[in-house]
């Protein structure tokens, strides 16, 4: 039989063990108080809309 083993129980991992975070992606919001006008200018004006059955 082997004798026991002492073990070290840790309150989280070691410092080493610890990766760096991945970088955030900077992004910024924009306040929109008029959606019906962005929606209208986002509007496609070609012919290949899904109203045209050719």
């Amino acid at each position: 039989m082997t004798p026991p083993v002492p073990v070290t129980i840790l309150p989280g991992p070691p410092a080493s063990a610890r990766r760096a975070a991945p970088p955030v992606a900077a992004s910024a919001v924009t306040a929109v108080l008029d959606l019906d006008a962005v929606v209208e200018s986002a509007e496609c004006s070609c012919d290949a809309g899904d109203d045209n059955p050719h």
